[in-house]
């Protein structure tokens, strides 16, 4: 009975073996091996002499088909271990390939920005080439702006010497809200508490992130670049970029205020400093434009010096030039930088005074009256005063054409001539009078 049940074990194994092996462990199938040697050479050993060769073909059954298991088993695992290096490998590979595309996206996106940046510059020299006044100038910097930096880039940019030397003014200004950058006095105080200049870039960490670069040309400056660091960004790149940026301005910033200083320059009178005649036209009627379309007011004066022509046949024409040289130079000291002072004939000037008042003008035209009356002026060893006489009309009470307003400034200014000369005369008041 033994001997029939070791049988029956011994033809068992390989099967068993195969179940104890699947799908990849040789070790369960090497113990199948073992016991089937072991449990063969039993069934051997135990075999009737009538049943050896039966028990010998069970035990090469079971010795057979334990090692075939085994053999099964250990080349699974070795195609398993060669499946998975080569998985790994391609896990690396993929992990490679992810790496080298998420540098070519990188890259492109640089490249992208780049062009990006590039086209911003190019676009804006190659407009601002074509632009002959800050008012041009305005909209093509500040799209360049935009599409170098980002729609949300919030910036001031100032221009240096727009009516005279040290004088700096905004010419854009975005999203500055509560910001130092927002007003040119509180950006030198905040360059001055921080030990910085106009004169070099800066980047600021209080009370905001930001950064300030000069538009210069040589030494001389030009404007200045204020820009709010966004969130996240690196403050030494930003400044790197925004200097970028700027290099490109500074001849365009130069040749506008070139454009602009001939055109002034074309409008002044030469003897007296002041616009010329066509300027003062041309003015007028913008004024009155703008007064008409805003609901405002502004007022003109029209005023001739006193005994002029005797004052050129009794000390000659050079003194004659001295005295207009020096009344222009005195009007123009005495009027706000909105005002107008013009040469309106050979001896006359005219003053727009926008958005003045009637008792504003007048006390203005009085202001200058005195002023020009304090002057002492020389000739040879002799010192004389020059008296002016002022007519004085103010839109829209006297008139609603310059053509009217002015007729009715100079009616002021001949009643001023014919009641004394050295005073003002209101055309309103010389109406009253009629």
């Amino acid at each position: 009975m033994t001997h029939e049940w070791l049988s029956v074990a011994v033809a068992l194994l390989p099967p068993v073996g195969l179940w104890a092996a699947y799908p990849r462990r040789p070790a369960a199938a090497s113990a199948i091996f073992a016991a089937a040697l072991a449990a063969g050479a039993a069934l051997l050993v135990s075999a009737p002499e009538a049943g050896r060769a039966g028990a010998a073909l069970t035990a090469a059954w079971g010795i057979a088909g334990s090692a075939l298991s085994w053999r099964l088993a250990r080349r699974r695992e070795t195609e398993q271990s060669g499946l998975v290096e080569r998985l790994a490998s391609v896990r690396v590979q993929r992990e490679r390939m992810a790496e080298e595309l998420r540098g070519l996206k990188a890259r492109g996106l640089n490249a992208e920005l780049a062009h990006r940046e590039a086209t911003a510059l190019y676009g804006m020299v190659k407009s601002l080439s074509e632009a002959m006044s800050w008012e041009e100038a305005r909209p093509r910097v500040e799209g360049a702006l935009e599409q170098y930096f980002g729609p949300r880039v919030e910036y001031a940019l100032y221009v240096a010497g727009l009516r005279g030397e040290g004088e700096v003014r905004p010419l854009a200004v975005r999203g500055l809200r509560a910001s130092p950058g927002a007003a040119w006095a509180t950006l030198e105080r905040l360059m001055q508490e921080q030990g910085a200049t106009a004169a070099s870039p800066r980047a600021f960490e209080k009370p905001e992130r930001s950064v300030g670069v000069p538009i210069k040309e040589g030494q001389e400056l030009l404007g200045y670049l204020y820009a709010r660091v966004p969130e996240g960004a690196d403050a030494s790149a930003w400044l790197a970029k925004t200097q970028s940026f700027v290099s490109e301005l500074g001849v365009a910033f130069r040749r506008v205020k070139l454009f602009q200083e001939v055109e002034r320059l074309s409008e002044i009178d030469g003897l007296t400093g002041v616009r010329r005649r066509g300027a003062f036209d041309k003015k007028i009627a913008e004024e009155l434009v703008r007064a008409k379309t805003f609901k405002t007011t502004f007022g003109l004066m029209l005023l001739d010096i006193d005994h002029f022509k005797s004052l050129n046949d009794r000390y000659g024409h050079p003194f004659g030039d001295q005295v207009l040289k020096r009344i222009g130079v005195v009007l123009n000291s005495l009027v706000y930088d909105t005002d107008f002072v013009a040469r309106y004939g050979g001896e006359e000037f005219a003053i727009v005074l926008p958005r003045a008042e009637p008792a504003g003008a007048l006390r203005k035209a009085e202001a200058i009256r005195a002023a020009i009356e304090a002057e002492l002026f020389s000739v040879g060893f002799e010192e004389l005063r020059v008296t002016i006489s002022i007519g004085v009309s103010h839109f829209p009470r006297d008139a609603s054409t310059p053509e009217e307003l002015i007729a009715r400034a100079d009616a002021a200014l001949y009643s001023a001539k014919a009641g004394g000369r050295n005073r003002v005369v209101d055309s309103d008041a010389l109406r009253r009078t009629n």
